[in-house]
């Protein structure tokens, strides 16, 4: 299963004082069979971009799909 982020941003929030930036135009393929980690720093977005895989959250803009490969 392929899975795709193609300029994807997710806001925290939108419209509101608190309003916060978590993912800013995402671009990423991670293909069928591979081993993929996420790392970096402390409020980098690691865990809403994994939400994002899991289908917990949606973008706020731009797109990502999972595409099964037979």
């Amino acid at each position: 299963m392929d899975i795709t982020f193609t300029k994807v941003n997710h806001i925290y929030n939108p419209g509101s004082p608190f309003a916060r930036k978590a993912l800013d135009d995402i671009n990423l393929r991670i293909p069928s069979g591979s081993f993929t980690s996420i790392i970096g720093q402390t409020g980098s977005g690691k865990s809403t971009l994994v939400q994002h895989i899991d289908g917990l959250l949606k973008p706020s803009s731009g797109k990502w799909s999972l595409v099964r490969i037979t």
